[in-house]
């Protein structure tokens, strides 16, 4: 495939995929930095279209993949900014007020906020697995390409994320019965 074969291919990815890679996007970021995300992503997809795959489904793998590594350098460098931010407030004032809690668990009131407090904390990587699992509905091989990891790996890091999900969603609500949402879950 030539330069130009690959820029059309390349314009033709976009037209096809813009609108998932911005909905994967949006769900793990506010709607300003998911269209600087967005941007970022094919930006990164045009310098590197010569590692484009040939097959769709594969290039629409690839990009999802540039999109989480973009999403958590976006995070990375807020979370560099906040720390700035906190030593100017320090030295400012004596006692700065606390971070707004971004998931939103603060005040969880009802089954969906409650979820949301349980996904807040969460480490990030099992937040990014199960969200690739169960949001954006991928497959095991899926997510394995989209992580960059085996199968088999995917499958015991969703085990694991899903038995944590659970302890921290039965300690958040001690009278439901486990034995009712275990059920639910192996369905």
């Amino acid at each position: 495939m030539n330069a130009d074969e690959r820029s059309e291919r390349l314009e033709q990815l976009f037209r096809q995929t813009f609108r998932r890679v911005m909905a994967y996007c949006l769900r793990r970021a506010s709607e300003a930095a998911a269209h600087d995300a967005v941007a970022e992503v094919y930006a990164v997809a045009w310098r590197k279209r010569r590692q484009l795959p040939a097959d769709d489904e594969e290039a629409v793998l690839w990009l999802l993949g540039i999109a989480r590594r973009v999403l958590a350098n976006q995070a990375r460098s807020q979370r560099r900014w906040a720390r700035l931010l906190m030593r100017v407030a320090e030295r400012a004032e004596p006692d700065p007020p606390p971070a707004a809690d971004p998931y939103g668990a603060e005040g969880a009131g009802d089954a969906g906020d409650g979820l949301a407090a349980a996904l807040a904390q969460a480490s990030d990587a099992d937040r990014e697995l199960l969200r690739l699992a169960y949001w954006d509905d991928l497959s095991r091989g899926d997510i394995a390409t989209v992580l960059g990891i085996s199968v088999g790996a995917v499958d015991t890091r969703l085990h694991r994320a899903r038995q944590r999900l659970r302890q921290r969603l039965a300690s958040a609500n001690p009278h439901q019965d486990p034995a009712k949402e275990k059920d639910h879950a192996e369905r």
